[in-house]
């Protein structure tokens, strides 16, 4: 861990700190680090699904799961 100095508008602190029910500045701080880098490795793995979706048959592989589904039901 290391120690960072950084301007932080108070209100907006107090705010999060609050709505978050986190006891100090250090933990509110830290949870919005750990959800703005969850959010962020969620849009990274959407990028890279939809890279590798254009890549792939997609209203083939739905008209064959159509296909198989209507055969099972006979």
């Amino acid at each position: 861990m290391s120690l960072t100095h950084i301007d932080i508008d108070d209100e907006a602190l107090e705010t999060a700190k609050r709505l978050g029910k986190h006891r100090t500045k250090t933990a509110a701080v830290a949870a919005a680090l750990e959800e703005y880098n969850q959010r962020l490795t969620l849009d990274a793995a959407y990028d890279n699904f939809f890279e590798l979706a254009k890549s792939m048959d997609l209203e083939g592989a739905e008209a064959a799961r159509r296909a198989d589904r209507a055969a099972r039901r006979g």
